[in-house]
């Protein structure tokens, strides 16, 4: 497995990842992707087996204390803030359970200590929060996040 940072070319293999891994209320859309990849590629990570993307990882520095529903949507984040937000962290179905998450998440850890970010947030559902709680995440309740109409965890990392 490779890890590395996402290509313009990714933008298939990024998406298929995505509509297997979440509800389509709750997956990014092509066109949210394809401003991703353009906007913070150094925030969008993939884990690559065979030249197939299997994982991903992605989100944008912001200065937002915790993910905001705006993040999500094209054109919705600035480029600036300490904090780094975490929009998806997906795995190929039948890639679960085999390390690929963690090796996305370490990675994208590192990530943030060396570029000198102060905290990592995400959202997460209730089921997740003891993945998350691993790396070191903190649950700081219910979320104002109301992106698909389900009910979000925030999550904070301080780096």
């Amino acid at each position: 497995m490779n890890i590395r940072t996402v290509a313009a070319a990714d933008l298939d293999g990024v998406c298929a990842v995505e509509n297997a891994g979440f509800p389509p209320a709750e997956g990014a859309t092509r066109a949210a992707f394809a401003y991703r990849i353009a906007a913070f590629p150094q925030w969008f990570l993939v884990a690559e087996e065979g030249g197939r993307i299997v994982g991903l990882i992605n989100g944008p520095a912001t200065d937002a204390p915790f993910l905001c529903d705006r993040l999500y949507e094209p054109g919705g984040a600035g480029e600036n803030g300490t904090t780094l937000a975490i929009l998806g962290l997906a795995v190929l179905p039948e890639k679960r359970h085999t390390g690929i998450a963690r090796a996305l998440m370490d990675a994208y850890l590192d990530r943030a200590r060396q570029s000198g970010m102060e905290r990592v947030v995400l959202t997460c559902k209730e089921n997740l929060i003891p993945f998350y709680k691993r790396f070191g995440f903190v649950n700081r309740g219910v979320s104002q996040s109301v992106h698909g109409g389900v009910v979000w965890y925030d999550m904070e990392y301080t780096v």
